[in-house]
């Protein structure tokens, strides 16, 4: 895999992460 997929990758799992834990928080707020 080239350096720039990987990092993309990368980004793209912490995007996921995040994403998943706000809707994780607005799902225990509501």
């Amino acid at each position: 895999m080239p350096k720039k997929t990987q990092k993309f990758v990368v980004y793209l799992m912490l995007i996921v992460i995040i994403a998943s834990t706000l809707l994780t928080g607005l799902a225990y707020l509501l």
